[in-house]
């Protein structure tokens, strides 16, 4: 048995097989979730919650983007924030879904190969407004690659 030390300090008896291992703070709000030490249900759901609190609704999963719909407007694709990811590597910028549209245009450019984005989620998950932000940022970064 395991002795669990609950958020308002009391104390509970667990057996071991009915706890999940917690990361270390170095991976509070990892981008990449891939990168966990311990990769179960409850450090992904921590670690989605922790970063949409901070508004950050983008994290990487290895290779797929998880996106959480804020409900709200945020500025995050403003032709600044075009600017910023256009051209660059994945790895050097924050999970984005401009990162993931900038990678396939590379990719297309590259390698004269058709790429695709898949977007799925639930009704409501956002994913008709993801993919007007996928048409921005191609419309944008198009004409002047």
């Amino acid at each position: 048995n395991w002795t669990v030390r609950l958020p308002n300090g009391s104390e509970v008896k667990m057996n071991k097989s009915e706890c999940d291992l917690q990361n270390p703070p170095k991976f509070d709000k990892c981008e990449d979730m891939a990168n966990l030490t311990h990769l179960n249900e409850l450090s992904v759901l921590a670690n989605l919650k922790d970063r949409y609190l901070s508004n950050l609704i983008y994290t990487y999963s290895g290779l797929f983007l998880v996106v959480i719909n804020p409900w709200r407007r945020l500025p995050l694709y403003t032709d600044e924030i075009v600017a910023m990811y256009k051209g660059r590597k994945r790895k050097e910028m924050p999970p984005h879904i401009f990162a993931v549209c900038d990678e396939a245009y590379r990719a297309m450019l590259e390698n004269k190969e058709n790429q695709s984005l898949l977007i799925t989620g639930e009704s409501g998950a956002g994913k008709t407004e993801n993919t007007k932000k996928v048409i921005q940022y191609l419309a944008s970064i198009a004409g002047t690659a």
